[in-house]
């Protein structure tokens, strides 16, 4: 039994991310870390966590936590995660994993230094769609991957809630590239591989914000091939992928939505209906435990996590810079 602790309680604690850890298969929640006292109670009573602590520092002196999943905004990721590396506490951690690639860097070595795993929180690598997606693409029913399009966007207004946060750069280190971005940044880098080169634009285009409201991506893999990523807060919700081989095509219309298509050369259209888990946190805490049991590998170390925040920190600068970035 992987006894955990939850440093930082925001809306997706209290949304999934309590309940995975208390209901995954060989995991136990001992304790919650908030420094809002009244919060904190009312999150411990309401899931029944034995122990609310006020300062993270209970935790890495708590001898029956084996684990921590660090849900504190972006900025303090790497100090949370560094602590709990130093206390023998292994780390699953929220993405994107920092503010930066130097700070994941440093997330990577003193975990692999002190004898304990990191892993990042890129859930939706675990959904069955996805798996398959990989799996036809790897079995070569579209031929060479060519192009892949990527979108994750909604009409987002964070001012005034618990995720105000998400608007000032010093604390999430950017926008929707930062937020929602990153999450299908990384499923391509779990479909395609390593990559090497960025360009991108960013801006404001309804929301007068300190971060951008719309980013867009252009990707080169070390395969050769070519992908582009839309993030915003201010377009129609939209979560989707599709990748364009020489031999045909996958497209998932909602990532979230259990479909996946299949158009071969000839235009014949096979449907797969591959639901997520209920909880989608579920079945990536219980993969992360099975690692830690020795039983497999996690599939989003913090070595594949810090892609992400590669391509993220080189979309900003060529933003910036207005040029392309090689990455390696």
């Amino acid at each position: 039994m992987i006894r955990w602790a939850i440093i930082g309680a925001g809306d997706v604690v209290e949304r999934r991310v309590a309940n995975a850890l208390q209901t995954a298969a060989g995991s136990s929640l001992r304790a919650v870390v908030r420094r809002d006292k009244a919060k904190l109670n009312a999150l411990a009573e309401r899931f029944g966590i034995p122990c609310a602590y006020t300062d993270v520092s209970q935790v890495w002196n708590d001898p029956e936590i084996d684990a921590v999943y660090i849900a504190t905004p972006v900025a303090v990721h790497a100090e949370h995660a560094l602590g709990a590396a130093r206390h023998g506490k292994h780390v699953l951690c929220e993405k994107p994993m920092a503010l930066n690639t130097a700070q994941g860097g440093q997330m990577i070595e003193e975990c692999r230094r002190y004898g304990v795993q990191l892993g990042i929180a890129y859930y939706r690598r675990y959904y069955p769609k996805i798996r398959k997606l990989k799996e036809l693409l790897e079995a070569g029913v579209i031929g060479k991957p060519v192009y892949a399009r990527a979108q994750f966007s909604g009409l987002t207004d964070h001012a005034g809630t618990e995720r105000a946060w998400l608007l000032q750069p010093d604390i999430s280190g950017g926008g929707p590239l930062m937020d929602v971005g990153s999450h299908v940044i990384d499923l391509l880098c779990f479909i395609l591989g390593r990559p090497q080169l960025v360009t991108a634009m960013t801006g404001n285009i309804l929301q007068d914000l300190a971060v951008e409201d719309t980013a867009s991506v252009l990707i080169r893999y070390a395969s050769g091939c070519q992908a582009s990523v839309h993030a915003s807060f201010s377009t129609a919700a939209g979560n989707q992928i599709e990748i364009f081989g020489t031999a045909g095509k996958l497209t998932m219309a909602s990532v979230e939505g259990p479909i996946l298509e299949w158009t071969d050369s000839a235009g014949e259209l096979r449907r797969f209906e591959l639901p997520k888990h209920e909880n989608m946190n579920v079945p990536m805490a219980e993969h992360f435990i099975e690692a830690l049991q020795g039983d497999s590998i996690y599939l989003c170390p913090g070595e594949e996590g810090i892609q992400s925040s590669r391509i993220i920190e080189a979309a900003y600068r060529s933003a910036n810079e207005r040029q392309q970035i090689l990455l390696f």
